[in-house]
């Protein structure tokens, strides 16, 4: 294997499918691996190559397939190897491609990585390595980068396959959130605070703790300008914390509150909590506590049972909401779940009928939401200068563009919009 030997450390790609957690392992890996190897280098051939593994859908174990048989493609001398919830779910899927199929601990990747680096065995046992907690992450590879602060789940969503790949929710220790975040914020404007079930960060800890807490606390220790919250189930924002000025004005204006449906027997066919009312309620005190904020939400359509009735009602509900955008999966059953094997299979065409028609409202309340950001002065943090163009992120979540004017990747700039394409808002920098 090229860049094998001892004086030569072998180089090492990552490729994060699926949500910001698995970007966030990803990064931790980065920042854990050993002295014989390195991260490889634009246009550089991979000696191996991580594929963090999505398995929430169909379309995500395609994923899958297809990034692992590019990364061959890509890096033929390379060794292969599968990580994630895909790996642990369906295995024996992945290494037929074939790929190595990495421990399901995060914290046993980097020996993995070693052992196929010297030529050694891949499937003799470990050492246990530590699941929990992740190492830091490396503030080198994202403008915003993300901080993993709770891994695992003990809900069962009759649809989800999470709980079987990740195990139980685990929090990491708020020192220790405090630390990351210092050490982050040092380097970076912005840092995104994620987990597989981010709002029961605490609930595990001694004494019990809660997101809010962890709000409070980072906000009090200072070092980090901007927070912004990944997904959080709606009855567990922290909305209490974001009503006070001093946390609200360090955490971003945007919150994403999945509900999966605005049917309430669709709701309890899922095994989800609450009810279309509770989400209604929830939507309604982020919008108060946050005036403006980018508000969105997770929708399944065709559920198992689901009907022509079910849909309209989280088409109704969806569009009476002051959400922003909708992230919209056509049902997918996931072999192990007890949706796999509810009765009232929901035609293909129908889902992909509602999926069209959801989608399509999407479309619209992104358009009303960026239309609605004119004029207004917006803090951006600088993600890329290419061709006289600089992009970033607003606070409010929307990707806006402007003329550089010697713009550097990571900083932050202000705003002036003066319009948008349907996509992306268009403006003028108005300091630098």
């Amino acid at each position: 294997m090229a860049g094998s030997s001892e004086r030569e450390r072998a180089r090492v790609r990552l490729v994060a499918l699926g949500c910001r957690v698995s970007r966030a392992d990803s990064d931790a890996l980065a920042a854990g691996l050993g002295a014989g190897l390195a991260l490889a280098r634009d246009g550089e051939a991979a000696d191996l190559v991580v594929v963090n593994t999505c398995a929430v859908t169909a379309d995500a174990d395609a994923a899958a397939r297809r990034a692992i048989r590019r990364a061959a493609r890509e890096n033929p001398r390379a060794q292969i190897v599968a990580s994630g919830c895909g790996a642990a779910t369906c295995p024996d899927a992945l290494r037929a491609l074939p790929a190595v199929v990495a421990p399901r601990a995060q914290g046993g990747i980097p020996a993995l990585l070693d052992r196929l680096r010297a030529r050694e065995r891949a499937d003799a046992p470990l050492a246990d390595a530590p699941a929990w907690p992740p190492a830091a992450a490396s503030p080198a590879r994202h403008t915003r980068p993300f901080l993993k602060v709770q891994d695992g789940c003990d809900r069962r969503c009759a649809y989800c396959l999470v709980p079987a790949a990740r195990g139980p929710s685990r929090s990491l220790p708020l020192d220790a959130v405090l630390s990351r975040l210092a050490a982050l914020g040092a380097r970076h404007p912005e840092v995104v605070l994620t987990g597989v079930h981010l709002g029961a960060w605490g609930h595990d800890l001694a004494p019990r703790r809660a997101l809010s807490d962890l709000l409070r606390a980072a906000v009090a220790r200072g070092g980090v300008r901007r927070l912004r919250l990944s997904s959080v189930e709606p009855e567990e924002a922290p909305i209490d914390a974001l009503r006070e000025p001093e946390v609200s004005a360090v955490v971003c204006g945007h919150l994403h509150l999945p509900v999966q449906s605005g049917s309430d027997r669709v709701l309890r066919a899922m095994g989800r909590p609450g009810g279309a009312e509770a989400f209604r309620r929830a939507v309604a005190d982020a919008a108060e506590a946050l005036p403006g904020a980018c508000l969105g939400t997770d929708l399944i359509a065709g559920f198992p049972g689901e009907t022509g009735r079910d849909h309209r009602e989280t088409v109704a509900l969806a569009a009476s909401l002051p959400l922003a955008y909708l992230h919209v999966f056509p049902f997918s059953p996931r072999p192990g779940t007890v949706a796999a094997g509810l009765p009232g299979a929901v035609p293909a065409e129908a889902i992909r009928e509602r999926v069209a028609e959801l989608r399509a409202l999407s479309d619209r309340l992104w358009r009303s939401f960026l239309a609605e950001q004119a004029e207004r002065t917006l803090e951006v943090v600088v993600e890329r200068v290419r061709d006289g163009v600089a992009r970033g992120t607003a606070r409010r979540y929307a990707t806006i563009r402007w003329p550089a004017r010697g713009e550097l990747r990571g900083e932050l700039a202000h705003v002036r919009i003066t319009g948008d394409d349907g996509a992306e808002c268009t403006g003028v920098r108005l300091d630098g």
